[in-house]
């Protein structure tokens, strides 16, 4: 379904339904803020990241289209931050509306649970590569994947139209920065990679050559 038709949808049982826009770098909501609602990505990207008590900043996520975030119980914080990436448009529904939409309509309920399902089996792919995939392998599979969500054609395969830091990959691939510069540096070399000011450009057959 379109997502003006979704929006449309979700309205009729949630009227204080909120879309809501960003800019690049605009904090969507804060690590402790309370949960003020379930937000659904409509287009952009979002860089959902969590403070250390040592005050280090790690990148726990980058959402792409579709992607649901926040929470649906007012009594309880975020434990991350949610940044936009560039330009960004969502929808805010509110806890109790959420819980509507779920009882009334299943078409909602099924993409929640979709959105849910997803979150689950990424972080489970997330700890289960880090404990049998080379920090190599974890950088080529996240690039590539970054790739088919945010890539724009290029030169050399196609650019990563967000920007990231050695730091953001590494805190992805759950690595240090030294060891990542090496590593992309190394797939550089081999043609995998290439840089253009501070985006990230991908070759799709050289990734998957060293895959």
């Amino acid at each position: 379904m379109p997502a003006e038709e979704r929006i449309a949808a979700w309205r009729r049982l949630a009227p204080s339904l909120l879309v809501m826009a960003f800019r690049d770098k605009e904090t969507i909501h804060a690590q402790g803020d309370e949960f003020v609602g379930l937000f659904c990505l409509l287009n952009g990207a979002v860089k959902l990241s969590h403070v250390t008590d040592q005050g280090r900043q790690l990148t726990i996520a980058v959402l792409g289209p579709e992607s649901l975030f926040g929470g649906v119980s007012s009594a309880k914080t975020s434990n991350c931050a949610a940044t936009a990436i560039g330009e960004v448009r969502l929808v805010r529904l509110a806890p109790a509306e959420v819980a509507r939409l779920v009882s009334d309509d299943p078409h909602f309920a099924a993409f929640l649970n979709a959105g849910l399902e997803t979150a689950r089996e990424r972080a489970e792919r997330k700890l289960i590569d880090h404990e049998t995939k080379t920090v190599e392998v974890r950088i080529v599979e996240t690039l590539y994947e970054l790739a088919l969500m945010f890539g724009a054609p290029c030169a050399h395969g196609y650019s990563l139209e967000i920007p990231l830091t050695q730091q953001d990959i590494a805190d992805l691939v759950h690595a240090t920065r030294p060891v990542v510069a090496k590593i992309m540096s190394a797939l550089r070399r081999r043609g995998a990679l290439d840089y253009r000011r501070d985006l990230i450009c991908v070759n799709h057959a050289a990734l998957r050559s060293v895959q």
